[in-house]
């Protein structure tokens, strides 16, 4: 007959290898779907994104997967046909604009017009003309490798908006489910629980509002500069500035810097003029509507915000300008019931 003691210490073994159990399966669970993260992520974000349509059609046709696949379906078409009417755009005007930057002779049209601004200093004159070949230079190859990484890795691209897309699913079929489940796994008192599903909601309607919002206004924007310095087809490229707008790591800047770039064979002022007016005020924009529209929106720290929109990036790719701002303001969440001693009453 074992006594207590050999009971408490058979159940204290099972217990430590229960929790080395779980912490390794836990591990490898991680390393498994490290590479689909952001994809999987992403796909929660999506379901978000059409659970409003999804609801609508379920009410009408009263089954949930064919609505979940219906509307993913959907959205897939969607994507893909802006996706290929705007690559097919994009790499004729990437392929134009390189032939036509390897054509022409900045040296020969900076010094057409530079020594009138600056007839006086004509060592002056030559230090912009060397700064303005090379800067150029290097955004010309910047923009051409980037084009050819987008192109390089479709693959890769095309498999995380699948999982995206597979994860979407699911999420929408099984949504009642899972956030059913997700109050009962969270370790707290079901009013905290509540708390934390309500803020990523709130946070992440923010966010998505934000990010549109600032896309559309930082291409309008970049419309402003077309029209202002005489680009040609200003309404076209105003349209393809807002969708890279929406688009995280490209941006307005891959339609207006080869615009900017091409201008300088016909107008090397007005080039410049819309170069830096790109430079200085429509690609630093955003860094200040951003946080200031999310913030408001969700009532979350302007600070927290912008933390979270750049180190989501860095540590999730696109994914984590939606992910990083609600980790943060669910940590802010829990170090504030920390604070007031107000989590002990939960737990």
């Amino acid at each position: 007959m074992p006594t207590k003691e050999e009971e408490s210490k058979k159940e204290l073994s099972r217990i430590i290898l229960a929790v080395i159990m779980f912490l390794g399966l836990l591990i490898l669970s991680f390393f498994i779907i490290k590479p689909f993260l952001a994809a999987i992520l992403g796909g929660i974000v999506l379901a978000y994104l059409l659970h409003w349509p999804y609801n609508q059609l379920n009410k009408l046709i009263k089954n949930k997967s064919v609505s979940a696949f219906g509307i993913c379906i959907l959205s897939v078409v969607s994507v893909g046909l802006m996706i290929y009417f705007a690559a097919q755009i994009t790499i004729k005007e990437a392929f134009s604009l390189y032939m036509n930057i390897q054509q022409m002779d900045f040296s020969g049209l900076l010094n057409s017009f530079l020594p009138k601004l600056f007839p006086d200093t004509p060592q002056l004159t030559n230090e912009i003309i060397a700064s303005i070949q090379n800067s150029v230079t290097g955004l010309t190859n910047s923009f051409v490798t980037t084009m050819g990484q987008v192109l390089t890795n479709g693959a890769e691209i095309l498999l995380m908006l699948f999982v995206a897309f597979f994860v979407a699913y699911f999420a929408l079929k099984e949504s009642e489910n899972t956030i059913d489940y997700m109050k009962n796994v969270l370790p707290f008192d079901k009013e905290i629980n509540e708390r934390f599903i309500k803020r990523s909601r709130e946070v992440a309607s923010a966010t998505i509002y934000g990010h549109f919002l600032v896309g559309l206004i930082q291409g309008i924007c970049a419309g402003i500069g077309f029209y202002v310095f005489g680009a040609p087809s200003p309404l076209f490229f105003t349209v393809l500035a807002i969708f890279f707008s929406m688009i995280p790591y490209l941006g307005p800047w891959v339609i207006w810097f080869p615009v900017g770039l091409t201008m300088f064979a016909t107008n090397p002022l007005n080039a410049i003029l819309l170069l830096a007016f790109g430079f200085i005020f429509v690609s630093t924009i955003d860094n200040i509507l951003r946080p200031y529209i999310i913030g408001k929106r969700a009532r979350v720290n302007q600070i927290a915000v912008l933390v979270g929109i750049l180190g989501g990036l860095v540590l999730l790719g696109p994914i984590g300008l939606i992910i990083g701002p609600i980790v943060l303001e669910l940590f802010l969440i829990f170090l504030e019931l920390y604070r007031t001693k107000e989590i002990q009453r939960f737990i």
